[in-house]
């Protein structure tokens, strides 16, 4: 026995040793490529190094290695197809390639480019590529590595600046990025380790991430001119550094017209705008039929149909007023109460957490004319500190999630209009203080918030855009403590904390979505319920381009805006019924079933209530409903071009 246990234990012995063998040799042979080193002379087009060669104005490599890469060329591009790993030093290399990408990996294990300490470099391309399979000044099929110590300055005049069909980590390094559409564009996960990088991008998004955007540290800035500042379509996690991002659109976002899902809503609603609809008399318990409906789809369309511009601010503000919510009673309230807008998790949990923003850490600065932080998941604050500047259209919102949103630590401060306003529901987490003044505040001017008693000032923010609302959340806000928000020196609340959500202000609201919506040209109510009557509206409502067709005009009510219901679930091609009897109207598409009754503000969605803005009613023969909440529940996107007081609605099949 002890001979066998002899033998066993020199047989376990001689296997580790080949195993840890063949690991050495494994290591070895993947690091083998280190040993190909080699230059790449720009000025002269002379090359060294096992696998480079030149053709014309085209440096190719074929064989894994670590190339310096340095001088001028001001008419082609290096292009790596390789089996192996590939890593091209900058050390001073400027290139310019006018029809493709100024460095073009095609095929490659993984690339690599290390920025030299102390160097400069440039890469360009032109409006216009003969290369196919790309997209970008800085371009790979494959996973994609950027670090150093140097400057990368990258300008992207066809579409985008840097861009990976697969991963993208940029380590550290100066990276300036000026692009026509995206400025990073990757398809799968992009994780920032740290760095410089600047962005900014004409058309599209400063950066866009496929699957997964990861930022744990650096100094980011982004600068979008006409899209979003940030997104990735799945999840977007910051950890850590210093983000400024300023956007025409969302700032920061996850989510996008290939999901599939609801956008920009809590439970569907995000404000219920203007809109021409209507539902003819309703008798028995056959739905009524509506006159010239021609399938929903009437060519009154306006000039600008489709745009899907965002408004600058909303159209006769008189003076800037907030909308009136007839359950707000101007005070204090846990977050509990039934909110003015719809209940949040509209997502279900699956798709909450696969859309999923979640901030742990870091400086975060937003400056957005859409959503300031928009997730199509859960929105979840861990820590950090957030300031989000605006925005100063009430069609948006500072902070906007389609699953739940949670504050439960860091410092938050918020300053935008008060039209959209979305907060955490329930009193867990973190407290916070909720300010919505009567009439719009200007741009430029101090406001803060400080513990009446100490007289400490506790947050303080001179905002970029006009503000109706002003939010902020810290660990200091203390139940029972009474704190004082001034305006430019001058006291305009003082309330005491509660447990969650403490609002306040002529047009205060709970937690959950905010308050009232899009109301056409009427104006905003100054008081609670101040605005009862109905009044028509000069809005006009698109489905994926073609105007629709109404028999009744919209009606603002609380400054919620109805439309008809028939020609709406028409138009979006969902099936209706009508219950007579019980009043209660039905619309089912693609799995989705809607119940909805008139009077009552609670909806059924898949069996799940819902609260409403307003609640459904008859009005002149007609069934109305608030139109957002209809369309968002049937995952369309909803869009408000205030100029042109156009609603856009597109289904995710029209090529979002």
């Amino acid at each position: 026995m002890k001979a066998n246990k002899k033998i066993f234990a020199a047989v376990l012995s001689i296997i580790m040793v080949v195993l840890s063998l063949a690991t050495c040799t494994a290591a070895e042979s993947s690091d083998e490529w280190k040993n190909n080193t080699g230059t790449i002379s720009l000025d002269s087009m002379t090359v060294s190094g096992d696998g480079v060669s030149v053709s014309g104005d085209t440096v190719t490599v074929t064989k894994g290695g670590d190339f310096e890469v340095f001088g001028t060329l001001d008419e082609g591009m290096i292009y790596v197809k390789s089996d192996e790993k590939v890593k091209l030093r900058l050390s001073g290399a400027s290139i310019t390639n006018s029809d493709g990408p100024a460095i073009f990996f095609d095929n490659v294990e993984k690339g690599f480019i290390t920025i030299t300490e102390n160097t400069e470099n440039f890469l360009t391309d032109g409006a216009k590529y003969t290369t196919e399979d790309a997209d970008a000044a800085l371009f790979s099929n494959d996973d994609l590595e950027i670090k150093g110590g140097g400057t990368l300055t990258v300008t992207g005049n066809y579409k985008h600046g840097i861009a990976s069909d697969d991963d993208l980590v940029i380590e550290n390094g100066t990276v300036i990025i000026n692009s026509y559409e995206h400025g990073i564009k990757v398809n799968n996960t992009l994780t920032v380790l740290g760095g410089d990088i600047t962005v900014k991008a004409e058309t599209g998004k400063g950066i866009k991430a496929g699957e997964e955007l990861l930022i744990e540290d650096g100094d980011i800035k982004i600068t979008s001119l006409e899209g979003e500042g940030i997104e990735s379509k799945g999840t977007l996690t910051i950890n850590g550094g210093n983000l400024d991002v300023s956007a025409k659109d969302d700032g920061i976002n996850t989510g996008n017209e290939d999901t599939g899902e609801s956008f920009g809503g809590t439970g569907g609603s995000k404000g219920d705008f203007g809109g021409r609809g209507g539902m003819s008399e309703m008798n028995g318990s056959t739905p009524p039929s509506r006159e010239n409906m021609n399938g929903g789809t009437a060519p009154e369309s306006p000039e600008n149909v489709g745009t899907g511009q965002r408004p600058e601010k909303p159209a006769d503000m008189n003076g800037g007023n907030p909308p009136s919510m007839d359950n707000s009673n101007g005070g204090n309230t846990d977050g509990n109460s039934r909110p003015g807008g719809v209940p949040q998790g509209a997502a279900n949990e699956e798709t909450a957490a696969a859309h999923a923003i979640t901030i742990n850490g870091g400086r975060i600065y937003v400056n957005a004319e859409g959503d300031g932080i928009d997730s199509n998941g859960n929105l979840t604050i861990n820590g950090g500190e957030i300031t989000v500047d605006g925005p100063a259209s009430s069609g948006n919102g500072p902070i906007d999630s389609n699953g739940t949103v949670s504050i439960n630590g860091g410092t938050v401060i918020l300053a935008s209009s008060a039209g959209m306003l979305q907060l955490p529901r329930s009193g867990d987490g973190q407290n916070i203080l909720s300010i919505v003044f009567s009439e719009r505040q200007s741009s430029g001017g101090e406001v803060s918030v400080r513990e009446t008693q100490s007289g400490e000032v506790l947050a303080s923010l001179k905002p970029a855009k006009e503000f109706q609302a002003f939010v902020y959340s810290s660990d200091k806000i203390k139940v029972g403590t009474e704190y004082t928000v001034s305006v430019n020196g001058s006291d305009t609340e003082t309330v005491t904390a509660v447990r969650g959500t403490t609002s306040a202000g002529s047009a205060a609201v709970g937690g959950g979505r905010g308050m009232g919506g899009f109301g056409g040209k009427g104006g905003f109510g100054r008081d609670m319920g101040s605005r009862q009557n109905p009044q028509d509206s000069q809005v006009k409502v698109t489905v994926d381009g073609r105007g629709i067709r109404f028999d009744t005009n919209p009606i603002i009510k609380n400054d919620t805006t109805l439309v008809g219901f028939r020609a709406i679930c028409e138009a979006l091609g969902a099936n209706v019924e009508w219950d007579g009897e019980n009043e209660i109207v039905t619309a089912e598409k693609d799995g989705t079933h809607i119940v909805l009754k008139i009077g009552s503000e609670i909806a059924e969605v898949n069996g799940e209530e819902k609260t409403l803005l307003l609640a459904p009613e008859i009005i002149n023969d007609s069934t109305m409903i608030p139109v957002r909440f209809l369309s968002e529940q049937l995952g369309m996107k909803v869009d408000w071009n205030d100029a042109a007081q156009l609603i856009t609605i597109t289904s995710k099949t029209a090529g979002l």
